[in-house]
């Protein structure tokens, strides 16, 4: 792992940074606009929230990537599931607005295709 440690940080910090400021651009004005209240988080502070996410989201990113030896594919694996259980699964349960949820769609596709990206750039270089 020692020989991973730096695309694993650095893939985790583009993803931190840019799931931050999409969500706090993008994704956050649609749930308001739609009339959806965001839920207070387990972890009150945002960033601290982000960053144990992220920690434990990069480093099961990692081993998937380990596992399969295609990051890409890894990131938009992790990318649908994602979209799968919570924005489609909401969106049919009449939890979620479609307008909020296909912002979520572009934010996580862009999301992990940076953390892939980032990850496959920083391995290239290790």
């Amino acid at each position: 792992m020692g020989d991973r440690i730096k695309p694993i940080i650095g893939a985790g910090l583009v993803g931190a940074v840019t799931s931050y400021f999409a969500v706090t651009i993008f994704f956050n004005p649609a749930m308001a606009e739609a009339g959806e209240a965001l839920a207070e988080g387990l972890v009150p502070n945002l960033i601290a929230s982000t960053a144990l996410y992220w920690i434990v989201a990069i480093l099961f990113f990692d081993w998937a990537v380990q596992k399969t030896g295609k990051t890409m594919l890894t990131a938009m694996v992790i990318a649908l599931s994602q979209i799968l259980l919570v924005d489609f699964n909401y969106v049919m349960l009449g939890r979620r607005e479609l307008q909020p949820a296909l912002y979520s769609v572009g934010i996580l596709f862009v999301v992990w295709a940076a953390v892939a990206f980032v990850y496959d750039k920083l391995s290239e270089t290790s």
